[in-house]
């Protein structure tokens, strides 16, 4: 369920025009867009952007914890599709990474100071559970190699939007090359050891 579930529907419409704005105008500059500029792309006063969002950080860590909830969906909606394996795996960072190609706001957000809200920490484990069965699947058929992790999806998906991020106006598809040699990378076989452990979680800081 995600957290503005139980908002009545005026304060649920703002809230999500508020968090669309916001993850907008972020986009297109960044975490330091201002306040004034939100409230009024999402129609509402800036006093109610206050109401809902105390501070930027705040506002920041919704959005990210909207990301995560949506990546959520996406895989459940994946998973009810299709059997486990590279396939689910791949479609999955596809289409994840298709959501984040062109979002300043997740990067810029997840190189600040951690936000660590009590949304956030309950999105993220939510996140990190549904990465680890669908990767989890994909090992039990021998279609990826043993020692990736679903944290490793979510930063191979980051990795590959966020280092072509330079060259989004010249090349905006240029993430989906770099996608594919890494998801060649998750099958099994002849293998490199990796020389440093996968992260235990997915770091917003």
């Amino acid at each position: 369920m995600r957290p503005d579930a139980g908002l009545r529907s005026d304060a649920l419409r703002n809230r999500r025009a508020l968090l669309e704005a916001a993850a907008a105008a972020f986009a297109a500059h960044g975490i330091d867009a201002p306040a004034e500029a939100i409230a009024r792309q999402a129609g509402v006063a800036k006093g109610t952007l206050f109401r809902h969002f105390p501070s930027k950080r705040d506002l920041v860590a919704a959005i990210l914890a909207e990301r995560m909830l949506t990546l959520c969906e996406l895989i459940e909606e994946i998973t009810s599709e299709r059997e486990g394996g590279l396939a689910a795996v791949a479609e999955l960072m596809t289409r994840g990474a298709e959501m984040l190609a062109a979002d300043r706001s997740f990067f810029d957000a997840a190189m600040r100071d951690a936000v660590n809200d009590e949304e956030l920490v309950t999105a993220r484990a939510r996140l990190v559970h549904a990465l680890d069965e669908l990767v989890g699947a994909a090992q039990l058929v021998g279609e990826v190699r043993e020692d990736v992790t679903g944290v490793d999806l979510a930063m191979l998906m980051m990795a590959a939007t966020n280092t072509c991020a330079p060259a989004h106006a010249l090349r905006p598809q240029l993430w989906r090359r770099y996608l594919a040699l890494m998801i060649d990378g998750l099958r099994p076989g002849e293998l490199t050891a990796l020389p440093v452990p996968a992260l235990a979680e997915v770091s917003v800081s």
